[in-house]
């Protein structure tokens, strides 16, 4: 495909990576340096949170782009409240109206950045599942643990890490009442941070796998986007349940991504999983081809570049 997108995003960026993959130039810039000409340029990705702190570049950079009909791309993977953002900042954003294509993890709030808005979720990467061996991960054998977390947990937003840390103690103690002999892995990220091979590691030696809690959750509002790991772990091989998201219904086939709210229902659904290990892996097989059918950095890349294409005819209809 002739033509390329700039970015300001680091070249070890998963959707830049992907971007390339499929043969697309991808071209990183600095805003405090001139653009390059813009004339065969698909869209510019931007990386609003880092640009938004120099605003009279970002500013400048929005006029270029109106110029020459290049529309700005900004995919939110974090929660869509951002409370940190500063009262300026977002006077600025509503000013300036830099995003002609929002994608966002989670629906929520979207008015804030404004554009076309599409969900568009996290995804697997590539070195999750380059090496999956669905057949090998039958063997019962190897695995020595029978449910694992890894995540921050002593550190991070005080509300977000106390209620994660709370809910795997009491779901700890709910699992060892009815199941003496559990094996349950709780690894701290946030102490020491897991390399991917070892995050790979714990994935296919866990029968289950959890998620539980986002650092971007309020006290008292969820998210309702998953995070990445609920596609990287099918990916690897390994079966994954999450606590209950608004966006489970939107990325996954009805009872592919198992649920659950309170460590109460959480001990009852790994109860069930744990009694039927064939049943067990027939789900994470099923999750891993959900994976792959439908959440990968590739099919994302390609979805973009399919949003990019028809803005560029509604444009043209448009002058």
């Amino acid at each position: 495909m002739h033509g390329f997108i700039l970015t300001t995003h680091a070249d070890h960026n998963p959707l830049v990576e992907a971007l390339r993959e499929e043969g697309i130039d991808v071209r990183r810039v600095d805003l405090n340096h001139p653009l390059p000409p813009l004339k065969g340029c698909f869209g510019f990705y931007g990386n609003l949170f880092d640009e938004i702190k120099n605003w009279p570049a970002l500013f400048k950079l929005k006029q270029q782009l109106n110029r020459h009909h290049v529309p700005y791309v900004f995919w939110n993977r974090d929660a869509p409240w951002h409370v940190g953002m500063k009262r300026f900042n977002r006077w600025v954003l509503k000013l300036v109206k830099p995003v002609d294509i929002y994608l966002a993890h989670s629906l929520q709030d979207q008015s804030l950045f404004g554009g076309e808005v599409h969900y568009f979720p996290n995804a697997a990467q590539p070195a999750y599942y380059q090496n999956t061996d669905l057949e090998a991960l039958r063997d019962e054998s190897v695995y020595p643990n029978d449910v694992s977390f890894f995540g921050s947990i002593a550190n991070g937003k005080a509300c977000n890490a106390k209620r994660r840390a709370a809910f795997l103690e009491a779901l700890q103690t709910e699992l060892r009442q009815r199941i003496p002999g559990i094996r349950f892995s709780v690894l701290d990220a946030s102490i020491r941070p897991l390399t991917q091979d070892e995050q790979l590691h714990l994935i296919r030696t866990s029968k289950i796998n959890l998620n539980v809690g986002a650092m971007c959750d309020l006290a008292h509002r969820d998210s309702w986007g998953l995070p990445e790991r609920v596609f990287g772990v099918p990916a690897a091989g390994g079966l994954v349940i999450t606590d209950a998201r608004q966006h489970v219904s939107d990325s996954f086939a009805q009872n592919c991504l198992p649920e659950f709210v309170t460590p109460q229902d959480c001990a009852t659904l790994i109860e069930s999983l744990l009694s039927d290990w064939s049943a067990l892996r027939d789900l994470a097989e099923q999750q891993y081809r959900q994976v792959i059918e439908c959440h990968t950095y590739q099919l994302r890349a390609r979805e973009l570049m399919r949003l990019l294409t028809d803005y560029r005819v509604l444009i043209g209809g448009r002058l």
